[in-house]
């Protein structure tokens, strides 16, 4: 064997040592998904998607979206989970892939139609089934 050819095959071999196995890439610490959502983050993005959403079906103009986005920006300011729904960020981050979905477009009431937005979805405490947050269907928000 030449040399150059036992070193390309120690250098293969170096790497396929080296490599992470399947899986462990990550796996080094918590699954920052399985922490607590930031409301006035999600808020914000979740009404801002529900204004691009209302004008892409025609239901707002370009200006009436653009005040819609910007006016989403104080009411999300005021809003808090309650006491017994705390979303992770997994389950939020499904909500906001959901209404960023074409195939999701035309369901409109976003939040009471759209399975990954609805509080049920959101307010499920793991191994206690969903949790009652009221009649507003609010998706685990309420104002102060």
């Amino acid at each position: 064997m030449t040399p150059l050819l036992r070193s390309l095959l120690l250098l293969a071999l170096a790497l396929l040592i080296a490599a992470p196995t399947p899986g462990a890439v990550g796996s080094c610490g918590g699954d920052e998904l399985t922490e607590e959502a930031e409301v006035t983050s999600y808020c914000q993005e979740r009404e801002q998607l529900i204004c691009e959403r209302k004008r892409r079906r025609g239901d707002l103009d370009d200006d009436g979206a653009q005040l819609c986005r910007h006016e989403v920006i104080e009411l999300c300011a005021k809003r808090f989970w309650p006491n017994d729904c705390r979303p992770t960020k997994r389950v939020a981050r499904a909500c906001l892939n959901a209404l960023r979905s074409l195939d999701t477009l035309e369901i409109k009431d976003e939040t009471k139609n759209i399975e990954e937005c609805k509080a049920e979805s959101l307010c499920t405490i793991e191994g206690e089934g969903p949790v009652s947050i009221g009649d507003e269907g609010s998706a685990g928000e309420g104002s102060e």
